[in-house]
C-alpha cells in the first residue's frame, strides 16, 4: 500500500508540474530530505536532451508569509521560466512547498530546502555542477539569496523581486497584505469605484463648461485641478491603508500570546471592513500570527548579504506595485556592497511577476510573462564563468 501510495503521489506531481513539460525534455520526480527538521520535499526534475553536463538551477518560489500557497502568477512566472529554460538546455528542478502538516516554515528552513536540492543535482551526471544556481522569485528570491551566504552555496544566483525591506515594512506596504483575507467585503472595492464616479463626474462637468461657453484653458484648469484633488486623495487612502497595516503588523510583533493578538487583530479588522465575514475574520488572524509569519515579520534581508560571494543578478520590473524597485534595490545593492560580482536589472513595463503590465492593463488575463526578461537571465547565467 505505501509502493502505490508514492507510485500515485509520484504520478500526481508529474501531471502538476511537468503539465507545461516539452516533448523533448525528460521528467523525474524527486524526493529530498531537508536538514531543517528531516522535511520530506518533492519536486520535479526535468533535463534536457542528451548526455550533458548541463547548467541546472533550482527554482524557488514565492509564497505569502505564513501559508503554503504561491499565486497563480509566481505559478505562471516559473512555469514559463522552466519551459524556457529547459529549451535552452539547461536542467531545471522545482520543488513542491511543505506539506500542510508541517507548515509553510521559516525563510531559513527554506534555505535549507535549496541547498538539499543543490546538493541533489551536485549527485546528477547531468548536471554541470560549475554552473548550478538558484532562481527564487520574491521571497523565494529572499532564500536564495540566504541560502547563498551559507557553505556549498550555489555558484550563482538570481533574485527575481527580491525585497530589500525588513518583512514587517515590505508586508506593510503591500496593496493587500500578505495575510489578510478579505472574502466578501468590499469596502476597498467601492472606494476604487468611487475614484472612477469622480473622473466621469469631472468629465461630464467639463462638457456643460464648454457648451456654456468656457475657453479650451479654462477647462484644462478645472480638469488638472480635479486630477490634483483626486491624486492627493488617493495617496491619503493609501497611506491610511500602510498605517492600519503597520499598526496590525506591529501587534502581532509585540504580542506574543497568540489568542490575544488574534482578538485585537480582530477587532481592528472589522473596524475597517466593516463587510467582512467571521470566517475571513478568523482565516486573516490565524494566518497573521503563525510562527513563518512571526518569523517574516522579523527576517532582514540585508543582514546576510555581505557573505554572499558568488555572482548575483538582481532583477526587478519598474512596474512592480508590491515590490518597489528603486527603494528594495538600492538596499540589496548596499547589502552586496562587497561583492564585486553583482548585476543590476530594472525593466520597464514589467509587473512583480515579470508580466508584461500593458497586457495586464488591457485585460489579457494572464498576461505574458516577458520574453526578453528570460532571455536576459539565460543570457546572464551563460556568461558566469
Amino acid at each position: 500500500m505505501r509502493f502505490f501510495f508514492s507510485v500515485f503521489a509520484s504520478i500526481c506531481l508529474l501531471l502538476t508540474f511537468g503539465a507545461q513539460a516539452s516533448t523533448l525534455d525528460r521528467v523525474e520526480a524527486v524526493v529530498l530530505t531537508s536538514p531543517a527538521g528531516g522535511t520530506r520535499l518533492n519536486g520535479i526534475l526535468r533535463l534536457p536532451t542528451g548526455a550533458g553536463p548541463f547548467p541546472a538551477v533550482v527554482l524557488l518560489p514565492e509564497h505569502e508569509a505564513g501559508t503554503l500557497a504561491p499565486n497563480e502568477a509566481d505559478k505562471q512566472l516559473l512555469s514559463s521560466l522552466a519551459d524556457y529554460l529547459v529549451s535552452q538546455g539547461m536542467v531545471v528542478l522545482r520543488l513542491q512547498e511543505r506539506s500542510a502538516s508541517e507548515g509553510p516554515g521559516t525563510v531559513a528552513d527554506r534555505s535549507a530546502d535549496a541547498l538539499a536540492a543543490l546538493n541533489y543535482l551536485r549527485t546528477r551526471p547531468q548536471v554541470d555542477v560549475t554552473r548550478l544556481g538558484l532562481i527564487g522569485h520574491g521571497e523565494g528570491g529572499n532564500v536564495a539569496l540566504l541560502a547563498s551566504a551559507q557553505l556549498q552555496a550555489p555558484t550563482f544566483v538570481v533574485a527575481l523581486a527580491a525585497s530589500g525591506l525588513p518583512g514587517r515594512e515590505l508586508l506593510a506596504a503591500q496593496p493587500t497584505m500578505y495575510g489578510k483575507v478579505l472574502g466578501q467585503d468590499s469596502t476597498d472595492a467601492q472606494r476604487q469605484r468611487k475614484y472612477r464616479l469622480d473622473q466621469v463626474a469631472a468629465e461630464q462637468e467639463a462638457a456643460r463648461l464648454r457648451a456654456h461657453g468656457s475657453n479650451s484653458a479654462q477647462v484644462q484648469t478645472y480638469l488638472d485641478q480635479q486630477r490634483l484633488r483626486q491624486k492627493m486623495a488617493m495617496r491619503r487612502d493609501e497611506e491610511n491603508l500602510v498605517k492600519h497595516q503597520r499598526a496590525m503588523l506591529e501587534i502581532v510583533r509585540q504580542t506574543p500570546d497568540n489568542a490575544q493578538a488574534q482578538a485585537i487583530l480582530s477587532n481592528m479588522l472589522r473596524q475597517r471592513y466593516t463587510g467582512i465575514a467571521p470566517q475571513d475574520v478568523q482565516a486573516s488572524v490565524h494566518t497573521l500570527t503563525t510562527p513563518a509569519y512571526r518569523n517574516y515579520l522579523a527576517f532582514d534581508p540585508v543582514a546576510a548579504l555581505p557573505k554572499v560571494q558568488c555572482p548575483v543578478l538582481l532583477l526587478h520590473g519598474d512596474d512592480d506595485a508590491e515590490v518597489n524597485a528603486l527603494v528594495n534595490l538600492a538596499l540589496l545593492k548596499k547589502g552586496l556592497r562587497a561583492n564585486a560580482r553583482v548585476t543590476e536589472m530594472h525593466v520597464p513595463g514589467l509587473n512583480h511577476a515579470l508580466q508584461i503590465s500593458k497586457e495586464e492593463a488591457a485585460g489579457m488575463s494572464p498576461a505574458p510573462v516577458s520574453p526578453d526578461a528570460q532571455a536576459n537571465i539565460y543570457t546572464w547565467i551563460m556568461s558566469q564563468k
